[in-house]
């Protein structure tokens, strides 16, 4: 597998893209043989942030696979929950070899899955259940990145630790106007998003700054300028980028548990969230301009890096 030494980040300003891509995403990127070191891309950030697209982009690269979140193993493998092609652990064309992989090495999935369910009162068999899954999924598909949109800085830090592979975080973020928009259309507390988007974004910061590879970046970004955006997570993986990762994302077969109703588009539209003006009333606007500003900020600045 070719790879290449990662170059200082791309600018994340709204630059005519077709400047700033790079002459690498002009033509589909060759296939290649797994890394002996699987990357895990977790991509870190709220519902509705933009975690699925970023994933769906990602896991388009054909050195890639996009799996959803780790967090929905169990609700999947117990029949509670179907993959994002409509099947369940007995029919699906994706995630049946790698149970089948788990079972050849002796594994139970259905012990992994209760081991993912009590990472937090019993991390370290869930960290050894998390490996295990990690490897399975990526000796069954060949896959060299697998991208993970779990979205809980948890979950990379469940995984950071293991000798196996390489966690790349990726956190996404939307403005707190926009992110208190989104959780009003879906009939949830302005305030309470509010809250969780000053935790969370605390959260994230603090586990991109751990890692020796990460990506900061803004939804209104990857909406405006998706090129040098894709290219600069691509850059951080050792890989180049393939132009269908922005222009045809939404027409490959899709394997991910979990995610909101884009998992299932086969658009590859890219539209920013900016309707925030029309749902939250002046005096929304007012309290979380003031509440969010400075997690926003904060979140801007960090994308620089």
């Amino acid at each position: 597998m070719t790879l290449h030494t990662p170059t200082a980040p791309l600018s994340t300003g709204q630059a005519d893209q077709s400047a700033c891509v790079p002459a690498s995403l002009g033509s589909p990127a060759p296939a290649r043989q797994p890394a002996l070191r699987p990357r895990v891309v977790t991509i870190l950030g709220l519902e509705h942030s933009g975690t699925t697209l970023l994933a769906r982009m990602l896991g388009t690269h054909p050195d890639a696979v996009a799996i959803g979140g780790l967090k929905n193993f169990a609700s999947f493998v117990q029949h509670r929950k179907r993959c994002s092609c409509g099947g369940d652990p007995d029919s699906c064309a994706f995630w049946l070899p790698v149970l089948d992989h788990l079972r050849k090495d002796g594994l139970d999935p259905a012990d992994l899955a209760t081991a993912l369910s009590g990472r937090r009162t019993t991390p370290v068999p869930a960290r050894q259940a998390a490996g295990q899954l990690i490897a399975a999924i990526a000796a069954a598909s060949g896959a060299a990145v697998i991208v993970d949109a779990s979205r809980d800085p948890e979950w990379s830090q469940l995984l950071r630790p293991l000798a196996g592979i390489e966690v790349v975080p990726v956190h996404i973020f939307k403005s707190p106007l926009a992110q208190a928009a989104s959780a009003k259309r879906k009939e949830r507390s302005v305030y309470g998003e509010l809250a969780k988007y000053i935790s969370r974004s605390r959260a994230c910061r603090a586990e991109t700054r751990r890692a020796t590879a990460a990506v900061t970046l803004a939804h209104e970004d990857l909406c405006a300028t998706p090129g040098p955006l894709i290219a600069r997570i691509m850059d951080r993986l050792g890989l180049d980028p393939d132009p269908r990762q922005v222009a045809d994302w939404g027409s490959r077969p899709l394997h991910m548990l979990g995610g909101n109703r884009m998992r299932r588009s086969t658009s590859s539209d890219i539209q920013s969230d900016r309707g925030w003006s029309g749902i939250l009333s002046p005096l929304e606007v007012t309290l979380v301009r003031i509440a969010g500003g400075a997690a926003y900020a904060a979140n801007q600045r960090q994308s620089q890096r």
